[in-house]
């Protein structure tokens, strides 16, 4: 049984994995202490049916928050007796980061652009949605080429809500036209079209540069999952992540941390 936990800066997304499928998967928020991290990933496993008495074989984290990081790994001990592997460098990952700083990539991207390459053998680029949006190039042999990141949707929402007093709470749903009749209705115009028009700008731009025609896969918020669709990409894969946790998992049977 693989515990997979994906720890970014808007919150912890764990996965229990056996037998090639995902038994259960939670998203819990940000900032809690190790006892409350313990306690849900306990929850989460009873809800699927695992049994904590030593089922729990082995645990892996991409972390990209270091100060959360002692958390996690002390939350995973608590719950079910066992270290937890990082993904860092020196893990064997199938991915060549071909990035000027490969140290500056995080291991979130990493992640995602293995379960990628794993979809399909040819080029892909990987539009994940979160606190920011990182769109990935992965060329055809398997290496990183480099990442393009932009502010989240959630994120954009909350500049406009704290900057501009008499906005109200939007949903980020797609909007019927551009020309906003509503408050609500020019929000999602301007974040939701406007985002929609920046990620295929980026797609469009790296898709040159790679002198191909690559794959688009999204993951993350599942708000992404519609905007990628009026785009024309329709593969969207929430737990990208996770996915490629599990890959690597396998490819390092002995965890390090």
């Amino acid at each position: 049984m693989l515990l997979a936990l994906d720890l970014s800066n808007g919150m912890l997304v764990s996965g229990f994995r056996h037998d090639g499928r995902w038994l259960a998967s939670s998203r819990l928020g940000p900032d809690r202490t190790s006892d409350e991290y313990a306690f849900l990933l306990e929850a989460s496993a009873l809800r699927a049916g695992i049994d904590q008495s030593g089922k729990v074989e082995t645990a892996w984290l991409s972390s990209v928050v270091p100060a959360m990081t002692p958390r996690v790994v002390h939350a995973v001990r608590l719950a079910f007796g066992i270290d937890t592997a990082l993904v860092a460098p020196g893990v064997r990952t199938g991915i060549k980061i071909r990035t000027d700083v490969p140290t500056e990539v995080g291991s979130d991207i990493v992640c995602a652009a293995v379960a990628a390459r794993a979809l399909g053998k040819g080029p892909v680029i990987v539009v994940d949605f979160g606190t920011v949006i990182a769109i990935s190039a992965i060329n055809d042999a398997g290496e990183l080429l480099g990442v393009s990141i932009a502010p989240g949707l959630e994120l954009s929402m909350s500049a406009i809500k704290a900057g501009a007093a008499q906005i109200p709470e939007v949903r980020l749903d797609l909007p019927r036209r551009a020309i906003g009749r509503t408050t609500t209705q020019a929000v999602q115009s301007g974040v939701m079209l406007g985002f929609g028009g920046l990620i295929q700008r980026i797609v469009d731009l790296m898709s040159s540069e790679m002198s191909s025609s690559p794959v688009v896969i999204g993951c993350g918020d599942e708000e992404g999952r519609s905007l990628l669709a009026s785009l024309g990409h329709d593969r969207f894969v929430p737990e990208l992540v996770l996915d490629g946790l599990s890959i690597i998992a396998e490819r390092n049977p002995q965890p390090f941390g």
